[in-house]
């Protein structure tokens, strides 16, 4: 009841109402306006008729402004309900790709190890076996792992696709040197069926796949450096 009078209070149309209500009862107190009471009846009731549809407009609209505030107010009470549930799945998943690429990089450093020496050995001489154990378990321990980020699973995609293609050519094409356990060498062509023609060939495609794999760890790495996956500066490029 005290909103209905406050809403009366404050509109013109209902303020309008109540001035020719008492303007009327005044008008036809006064004997001297009897004569042209009706007249002024007409114009008060003409005057009334005006004030309720203003007044039913007021009403229309303060009842769309409320429904828009009610509407508001249920959003907002189903936001408070779910604080921070976005940026939790996203810390979460970052978290997740931080750890994923570190470990990529500590298997296969740039520094030392097999990145190296596939780099520095542009004739692909012999490989040592230990620098080859973190490609074979880099291929087993990342099978079937996945990259939350778009822009970093394509990139590690690429670098497993090219540690595996290296990984099968070094257990098919290469064996452990005669006169080093440590190390590992092509298989010569004497011990091939097709003599030292397969053994160009497939020194040929180990090096392709030891360029595709060093080129895409370099991807991999510069791609984790720009997204803020592991800490550094990422590489200059023209």
């Amino acid at each position: 009841m005290k909103r209905f009078l406050d809403f009366l209070t404050n509109s013109p149309a209902a303020v309008t109402f109540a001035v020719l209500t008492v303007l009327g009862i005044v008008a036809f107190v006064i004997p001297g306006l009897h004569s042209a009471a009706w007249i002024i009846g007409l114009v008060l009731c003409l005057g009334v008729i005006v004030a309720l549809l203003m007044f039913h407009g007021e009403w229309r609209r303060g009842q769309r402004q409320i429904d828009a505030l009610r509407q508001q107010l249920s959003v907002e009470r189903g936001r408070m309900d779910t604080p921070g549930l976005t940026p939790v799945e996203d810390s979460v998943e970052l978290l997740a790709d931080e750890r994923r690429a570190r470990r990529v990089l500590e298997l296969l450093p740039d520094s030392g190890g097999l990145v190296q020496s596939l780099r520095l050995d542009a004739t692909f001489g012999t490989l040592a076996v230990d620098e080859l154990d973190p490609l074979h378990t880099f291929c087993e321990e990342f099978k079937k792992t996945s990259f939350d980020n778009p822009r970093s699973h394509t990139a590690f995609m690429n670098l497993y696709r090219a540690a595996e293609a290296l990984s099968i050519w070094v257990n098919e094409e290469t064996q452990v040197a005669a006169d080093d356990s440590a190390t590992r060498e092509i298989r010569p062509g004497d011990a091939r069926e097709d003599g030292w023609r397969e053994y160009t060939e497939a020194r040929s495609r180990g090096e392709r796949l030891s360029d595709e794999f060093v080129s895409s760890r370099w991807e991999f790495n510069h791609t984790a450096l720009e997204l803020g996956l592991v800490s550094g500066t990422p590489p200059f490029t023209d």
